[in-house]
């Protein structure tokens, strides 16, 4: 039996508040916890082919790497700081393709208001290309044509449209900042952080959540 401790009521709720947004994103979520101390990571991995983090704190050290269902664990949390671990799941592809931890290069720096606003006109504009069509290669195009777009640097705005989905980005103004290695580009909110492997796209039913 694997407990969290997680330390106090704003970080319960802010994490209860990313698994929720992830459930209703995908109702058949996992989440990877990695945990070396008094901070974990919960990994998720929304269908906007990207990996996302929310760093929790803690209140009590913890060693584990466990990959479990989102949805128990969201109706653990809710119930109480003190988390026992639901059973372990076997993951999609993504678990084992976490993005490195070391090489990053910051790029540039920006405020998340701005990105914030790049995902609201790519959202209207969505709407706008794709009202009316149904030819659905003609839909992958609009998609991709809005969603790659950047919106921080090499930035997609599909990595800032996922951490608005999963309440990353915060409630107000804050720092946001583009990192990119050879084979990865990150932006990082006050929330957590979003990463992208260069070259991935994602479906059009990803594409199409707005």
């Amino acid at each position: 039996m694997t407990n969290i401790h997680i330390a106090g009521e704003a970080e319960q709720r802010g994490l209860e508040q990313y698994l929720e947004r992830l459930v209703a994103l995908d109702n058949r979520a996992v989440v990877r916890i990695q945990s070396g101390g008094l901070a974990a990571g919960v990994w998720c991995g929304p269908p906007f082919e990207v990996v996302a983090l929310r760093p929790v704190a803690l209140a009590e050290a913890l060693q584990v790497d466990a990959t479990v269902s989102a949805q128990r664990l969201l109706e653990r949390v809710r119930e109480t700081p003190v988390v026992e671990l639901p059973p372990g799941v076997s993951g999609p592809t993504w678990v084992g393709l976490l993005p490195p931890r070391g090489g990053w290069e910051e790029r540039i720096r920006g405020d998340v208001a701005n990105v914030r606003s790049a995902v609201d006109s790519a959202k209207h504009f969505f709407r706008e290309r794709a009202e009316g069509i149904t030819d659905r290669s003609v839909q992958e195009q609009i998609a991709h044509d809005v969603w790659e777009r950047t919106c921080l640097g090499e930035v997609p705005v599909r990595c800032a449209h996922a951490a608005e989905s999963l309440a990353l980005m915060g409630p107000g103004d804050g720092l946001a900042i583009a990192y990119s290695t050879d084979t990865w580009t990150r932006l990082s909110v006050p929330g957590g952080s979003v990463a992208t492997r260069r070259g991935l796209l994602p479906s059009i039913s990803a594409l199409q959540v707005v």
